[in-house]
């Protein structure tokens, strides 16, 4: 992997030039938001369809639009909006992956991408199914089937829930990249460990505000989107088929469609927005650059194993009064650029550390 020899230039970027550098990675990487995405994707389809299918199918089956149809077709889109909302993150997953190798001129295929994330499918699960109720949720619908409407179930709980996501992932949005790129443990028994929740607080904090603000640009844009996907299905077959109106085909296929195709868009603008994070809080320009070099001066093994010589030669070596004392080991997860110059070989190795 040539650490500094990225498709995308390493630069801060405003929230504007993040879409549209979203829009010219979905035409260079079409794999990712296509295959990889809608491969994650098709099993909650799938899920959704099996649990909200009911709705459309009894709409269809009035022999008129009333109340009753008005108000199952509101049930029907609520649901499916928030359902979609949360298991976005999960979906992405693979694409996540794929497009964040595929950053450093790497070219992972399908398979590996989807065996490496098959690795964290617990942590996956635990953070993004369980702790962002996307699982929570779909279970509560498994025993909604067939049901008639609530008013405080199906029209007050949906966008309650709404809310809670928003608040959740305005605060802490880049928790999915976290956990696939970067591969931060739950929890670790060691303090050295950088763990998920301290990556977290560390990455986040510092701008919650700005996070908060693109969050709200990011979710009124999508919703936009979403519409005008919608409606250019249906405009689209309305001058094919002369068929205008929100039928079971538009309810069944055309309204989640518009969803997924919204939402792996946002799956590639959450990324880049981590990227942008990361320049800005960490320097990673600077940071990508001396890592590169450091690799190719001594290798990634060597440049390891140097690094483990280093720190027990540190660990036994006595201090003595007229020397200063060796510098605190680093965390063991924490990767090392050893640079030392030939001419001076007694001299003690300048550590340059580098987060992963």
């Amino acid at each position: 992997m040539q650490l500094d020899r990225t498709h995308i230039a390493i630069r801060v970027r405003s929230l504007s030039e993040i879409g549209d550098l979203a829009l010219l990675m979905i035409r260079r990487y079409p794999v990712a938001v296509t295959r990889a995405f809608f491969a994650g994707a098709l099993p909650w389809i799938i899920i959704n369809a099996a649990l909200l299918s009911f709705l459309p199918l009894r709409i269809a089956a009035d022999e008129f639009f009333t109340d009753d149809s008005a108000s199952d077709l509101l049930r029907y889109v609520s649901w499916m909006m928030v359902l979609v909302v949360l298991q976005t993150p999960l979906a992405g997953a693979f694409s996540t992956y794929y497009l964040g190798q595929a950053v450093f001129e790497q070219k992972p295929t399908l398979r590996h991408t989807f065996a490496e994330v098959w690795k964290l499918r617990w942590p996956l699960l635990w953070v993004l199914g369980v702790k962002r109720l996307a699982i929570p949720t779909t279970l509560l619908l498994v025993f909604r089937i067939g049901t008639d409407a609530d008013v405080f179930i199906d029209f007050m709980l949906p966008w309650l829930i709404v809310i809670l996501a928003a608040v959740v992932r305005s605060n802490r949005p880049f928790v999915p990249e976290m956990i696939v790129l970067e591969r931060c443990p739950l929890r670790s028994k060691s303090p050295h460990v950088i763990t998920l929740s301290r990556r977290s607080k560390g990455l986040h904090t510092p701008m919650a505000s700005e996070l908060g603000g693109r969050f709200l640009t990011v979710a009124g844009t999508s919703f936009v989107l979403v519409c005008s996907v919608y409606y250019s299905l249906i405009w689209v077959r309305g001058i094919a088929t002369s068929n205008w109106s929100t039928d079971l085909l538009a309810m069944m296929v055309f309204i989640p469609l518009a969803l997924w195709t919204v939402a792996a868009f946002s799956v590639v603008v959450r990324l880049l927005g981590y990227l942008d994070a990361r320049i800005r809080l960490e320097g990673w320009e600077v940071e990508l650059a001396i890592r590169a070099e450091a690799i190719r001066q001594f290798g990634e093994d060597a440049m390891n194993s140097q690094a483990a010589s280093s720190r027990r030669g540190a660990m036994n070596r006595p201090s003595t009064p007229n020397k200063p004392a060796a510098s605190p080991t680093p965390p063991p997860t924490t990767e090392e650029a050893l640079l030392v110059s030939d001419d001076e070989t007694d001299e003690t190795a300048i550590e340059v550390e580098v987060r992963p």
